[in-house]
């Protein structure tokens, strides 16, 4: 099944930024793709030669920016017919997002990660807001559903500056998870190369929107600047379930400082299953951070019965709802998870 998202427009700036599910049809259960591990040195190589961005300005000091969908789809239509791909299990993947017309979202095929949603937006407005130090202690973090990762990019551009200037202490650990590993591949790795090449520029030295050229030698750069920084960054594509947990928890054994997530819950037939791997890949003192409409009309997945759900399996786990956005159409809200034991 496939439907498309009531919105105007595709990836945009800011306030522009899709809107979140609205859907008309009930969506099944979807066929869950095999979780697997990604390594950067495997998706490093893929990086196209030249990537066209805009940079997202989220508030005064906050700017993030990310891959255009119009440079994607264009490099989708020049590998027509090529065999690249993550892996050569993954190139009927990349056939279907290279056939997707108006749709948001093709059920067991794709979920949404080319493009940045108006909640991930709000979940980097509130961890800029949080004041100076909450994060301090934050070394590794997770984004489920990452996309275009606007949530992770900003801890990812945070790090870099504190490291830099010795505000931070080594090592720090991002993986980012994503049903698709072509969304892996052609956003959420050239957005946070972008991050990496701003970052080391002055800000007035960095265009909004531009071409960045790729080549061999600032590839080599990027892998040298992050493993000399004590950065870590790995990949996970595949569906949410007990597979996804074991490779987690053999990525990082102690479990996760910070998970993330933003639009993930708008269904209830998966809402389950990304519960289930949020909690299992907190670690002890972790933090769970979900952005959400309220509700998602079509598919039945709300805020409430992620909550509920969270709160049904006992252990001594909490939510509290952090922030909301009331004056909009459906209201928006972000649900921190946390251990009371």
């Amino acid at each position: 099944m496939s439907f498309r998202f009531n919105f105007g427009g595709d990836d945009s700036e800011d306030d522009d930024v899709p809107a979140p599910p609205i859907v008309t049809a009930k969506t099944p259960a979807p066929a869950v793709r095999i979780p697997k591990y990604h390594t950067l040195e495997d998706l490093i190589r893929l990086l196209p030669q030249n990537i066209s961005y805009s940079t997202l300005k989220v508030s005064s000091s906050v700017r993030i920016p990310r891959r255009e969908l119009y440079d994607v789809r264009m490099q989708l239509m020049a590998e027509d017919g090529l065999d690249i791909s993550v892996d050569g299990e993954e190139q009927a993947e990349k056939s279907a997002l290279a056939g997707l017309g108006d749709e948001d979202i093709r059920t067991s095929f794709y979920e949404g990660g080319l493009k940045s949603w108006e909640c991930s937006v709000d979940l980097v407005r509130y961890l800029a807001a949080e004041e100076e130090g909450t994060w301090g202690g934050v070394r590794r973090v997770l984004e489920l559903g990452c996309g275009t990762s606007l949530p992770s990019l900003y801890f990812f551009q945070s790090t870099l500056y504190r490291l830099r200037h010795g505000e931070e202490i080594s090592p720090h650990h991002f993986t980012l998870a994503d049903y698709n590993a072509e969304v892996l591949r052609l956003v959420t790795l050239p957005n946070l190369f972008l991050s990496w090449a701003m970052s080391r520029v002055s800000p007035g030295d960095w265009d909004d929107e531009a071409d960045l050229d790729v080549t061999e030698v600032l590839r080599a750069e990027f892998t040298s600047d992050i493993h000399s920084l004590g950065i870590t960054l790995d990949f996970i594509s595949g569906g949410w379930g007990d597979d996804m947990l074991q490779l987690l928890s053999s990525s990082s054994p102690g479990g996760y400082d910070l998970v993330l997530g933003s639009e993930t819950i708008y269904s209830q037939a998966t809402t389950g299953l990304f519960t289930d791997v949020l909690l299992g890949a907190l670690g002890k003192e972790g933090r769970g951070l979900v952005a959400a409409k309220q509700i998602y009309f079509g598919v039945g997945g709300s805020v409430g019965d992620f909550v509920g759900r969270v709160e049904g399996r006992g252990a001594g786990w909490r939510c509290k709802i952090v922030r909301e956005e009331r004056d909009v159409g459906v209201g928006r809200s972000i649900v921190e998870v946390s251990s009371s034991s």
